[in-house]
């Protein structure tokens, strides 16, 4: 996404292509904020990237299981 700088505004042309990218992008980042906020995966519980890919793993696993019942129900 583009940004506008102090005196000079975005044209039509980046304004449109930022609200193209922000329809797709918020739905992605509303996940993110939730994991981050709701379950804790702002701080490293572990050491080692293989065990944090282990908890981001199990955890996302978690969050779309939940998702998914709740889509359901």
């Amino acid at each position: 996404m583009k940004r506008a700088v102090r005196g000079k505004p975005l044209d039509g042309v980046d304004q449109a292509r930022n609200r193209l990218i922000s329809s797709f992008r918020y739905k992605t980042e509303r996940g993110f904020g939730t994991l981050k906020q709701n379950y804790g995966l702002s701080w490293a519980r572990y050491l080692g990237a293989r065990k944090l890919n282990y908890e981001w793993a199990f955890i996302g696993f978690g969050f779309n299981v939940k998702k998914a019942v709740n889509l359901c129900f």
